[in-house]
């Protein structure tokens, strides 16, 4: 009796930490533009990046705006602008 509520607490403590894991994800640092560079962050609805929710633009090429929501799924591309700007 003793070794299966042994089993099961382990059972259920694995399974806590399995969950606590997955849920507890590290926030992302926004990267920081160049002179002559701006910065595009393009987020999606899930991870299979199909479906843009949202977007980010900043940095010193273009004026900085922002559009729909910020999610977990997102890419980022760095834009390098002319000198003439």
């Amino acid at each position: 009796m003793k070794k299966l509520v042994r089993n099961a607490v382990v059972a259920t403590l694995l399974t806590v930490a399995g969950t606590t894991a997955v849920v507890a994800s590290p926030a992302h640092a926004l990267p920081y533009p160049k002179d002559n560079e701006s910065i595009t962050i393009v987020y999606y609805s899930d991870a299979s990046r199909t479906v843009e929710v949202g977007m980010l633009v900043y940095g010193n090429c273009l004026d900085d705006f922002e559009y729909g929501i910020r999610t977990a799924y997102s890419t980022i591309n760095r834009t390098t602008c002319p000198r003439d700007l």
